[in-house]
């Protein structure tokens, strides 16, 4: 799993009074639904019995998918990522239909992205995710050498994979490649939550997970009918935000950026976002905001551009509305990162870039 967010991606704005007097507004807090991170609910009801049964159903739903997608533990009953992973070279695993079916998804989008994006890069990842962890929590501070990196991408590729659909068995062929879901698992369960409690009946709520944020349908506000979703100024040191944007509809905020996860090395910091091509932190921006529908899409589509220029992300956003699948991006630049040509919105010491379709949402501060 994905380890502790340092700080979120998004500052949610929720305030008003309530137009339907018969809808209560409600929010809590749960810390133990997994994915090393807290889980929000604010929601309008008819009452706190019925918030308290979505707020059970967001719970349950969470663990559901932290113990599917789990690279590290195991759990009673459940053949997981790590039960794949530890597989690997030995036997095809059975798994249930809705990792199989992320498993599909991130593959479309790997190919999509002629690369840039997989989930079966885990060789890679894990190098990195051993060096942040020696840095961070036993102050051994180095960075991995290029042939060590190069070493592990020998074992990563789609063509080690094999995805039985009939069967929903998985199988690694080589014993030292692994699947890391990290970038996409949180998406996902935040999108099938969404969808349960829309199932139960929920019809106006604000589910965020970790800066996941996934709106359920419109706010019943009368003297502010939208949701409100800050975009944070990328930085572990402050909470304020570059812009707002302002939504009433179904929709997925997901942002990936440079200061998540990320410790210090001969005075340049390397982050948890790897780019495929150098195998090293990528450098492009300093975080990236996808908005679109469906959660799980907005979790991929935020790495993936992460780790492209401004015009390589443009480029697969405009593909991708060819095939009838729409999404919008905030690129945030500063003066450490190369500020494109493209139409920009300076904020301070930052630079926006922003799609042209969000422009009649988002309030620049």
């Amino acid at each position: 799993m994905k380890k502790l967010w340092l700080l979120l991606g998004m500052v949610l704005v929720i305030s008003g009074c309530s137009k339907d007097v018969s809808l209560e507004k409600h929010s809590d807090q749960i810390l133990d639904a997994g994915f090393d991170t807290f889980i929000q609910l604010v929601a309008y009801t008819q009452s706190e019995e019925e918030y308290e049964k979505y707020l059970s159903l967001t719970k349950e739903t969470f663990q559901y998918y932290n113990a599917m997608f789990d690279r590290y533990h195991e759990y009673e009953g459940m053949n997981n990522v790590k039960t794949i992973n530890d597989n690997a070279g030995k036997q095809a695993v059975k798994v249930d239909p809705e990792l199989i079916e992320l498993l599909i998804k991130t593959k479309e989008y790997s190919q999509l992205s002629e690369g840039r994006y997989d989930v079966s890069f885990g060789a890679v990842l894990e190098v990195w995710h051993k060096y942040r962890e020696n840095a961070t929590e036993k102050g051994e501070i180095a960075i991995p050498s290029i042939d060590e990196l190069n070493e592990a991408k020998m074992h990563t590729g789609w063509d080690k994979v094999e995805i039985d659909e009939a069967a929903q068995t998985v199988y690694i062929h080589d014993p030292l490649t692994s699947l890391d879901l990290g970038s996409a698992a949180k998406g996902y369960a935040a999108e099938k939550c969404a969808q349960k409690l829309q199932e139960a009946g929920l019809a106006h709520a604000i589910l965020n997970a970790g800066g996941n944020v996934r709106i359920i349908g419109d706010k019943p506000e009368k003297d502010n009918s939208k949701w409100s979703v800050g975009i944070q100024l990328p930085s572990h040191l402050e909470t304020s935000s570059l812009a707002t944007v302002y939504i009433d509809q179904d929709s997925s905020f997901v942002t990936s950026g440079d200061y998540q996860r990320a410790y210090e090395y001969e005075g340049v910091m390397y982050h948890h976002i790897i780019d495929p091509n150098t195998l090293m932190p990528a450098r492009y921006m300093r975080s990236l905001t996808i908005v679109c529908e469906d959660s799980g899409l907005a979790d991929i589509l935020s790495t993936t551009l992460f780790t492209m220029s401004y015009e390589e992300g443009s480029a697969l956003l405009q593909k991708l509305e060819a095939q009838g699948i729409h999404a919008s991006a905030i690129w945030v630049f500063d003066e450490t990162t190369e500020i494109p040509d493209a139409k920009l919105y300076p904020q301070g010491s930052y630079t926006l870039a922003i799609s042209e379709d969000l422009m009649d949402q988002i309030e620049l501060k």
